[in-house]
């Protein structure tokens, strides 16, 4: 209930950027689509996948505002071996799994497959390195008025030394090098991790091993273990904070609704 009661759904927000700004379609987007409905607010945004896997996607078919006819949204999800974003949608939301299908939306929307590389949209640009995961999955990197966001909440840090290792570590670090903000999946702590390795998840141990140093500004520790519990988590927050709060401007486990202020100079 602290910790996280929702799969993973972001939203950023800026006067710069004239729509809505999400990534990640979990359950937590059902709870934003609420209050964007009640608010009148929400027709208009662009929604970034990081994967499809359910706990990201569980929330998409719950949106209000993908059920107005006023709303306009255009969603990208890299590709799958060869399927792409609106494939992949169209299964999600096929009368086998669900009794709306993605055609019967009201909203303007176009499902967009997100090839690697860098795009710019008014007030913000994005880009993705490749995640290690058990399916595709993007890293992504948001620049906004100077200020850089990085997303990656299903990520494993490798805690072998193997060559290819070194080089997906090294890629990995320049490209989260002096981000503001570096939200990380940290599911596992490194005794869970030894026995997990291959699951696509990182031990918050090695998160910070491999960032500390790297001039990021806060690092948010997320994509928690189901079965941890609120009390565990609060004692890790609590250690981290106490045992590296030197090595970042901020560094915590995330919480369920948590709001982050990064300034805009």
């Amino acid at each position: 209930m602290v910790f996280g009661g929702n799969t993973t759904c972001l939203q950023l927000e800026s006067e710069l950027i004239p729509e809505l700004l999400i990534v990640d379609c979990g359950t937590g987007l059902r709870n934003l689509g609420n209050k964007l409905h009640a608010s009148r607010s929400g027709n208009k945004g662009r929604i970034f996948i990081t994967h499809p896997h359910w706990d990201h996607l569980q929330g998409f078919p719950f949106f209000k505002p993908f059920y107005d006819a006023e709303s306009w949204f255009r969603v990208y999800l890299p590709p799958q071996d060869g399927a792409g974003c609106k494939e992949i949608l169209q299964g999600h939301m096929s009368n086998t799994f669900f009794p709306v299908t993605i055609d019967m939306l009201e909203a303007d929307m176009n499902c967009e497959t997100f090839h690697p590389g860098k795009i710019n949209f008014e007030g913000f640009s994005v880009d993705y390195m490749w995640a290690k995961h058990t399916v595709q999955t993007a890293m992504y990197k948001f620049e906004i008025g100077g200020k850089v966001i990085v997303f990656a909440p299903d990520n494993e840090l490798p805690i072998d030394d193997e060559p290819s290792t070194k080089k997906f570590i090294a890629d990995f670090q320049e490209f989260v090098a002096n981000a503001d903000v570096l939200i990380h999946d940290a599911q596992f702590n490194f005794k869970q991790h030894q026995k997990r390795q291959g699951w696509g998840h990182s031990c918050w141990e090695n998160v910070i091993d491999k960032t500390k140093g790297l001039g990021i500004g806060k690092l948010l520790l997320t994509h928690h273990d189901p079965d941890s519990s609120d009390k565990y988590l609060a004692e890790l927050d609590k250690r981290v904070k106490n045992e590296f709060g030197t090595e970042f401007e901020e560094i915590s486990f995330v919480k369920e609704g948590q709001d982050m202020l990064l300034p805009i100079e």
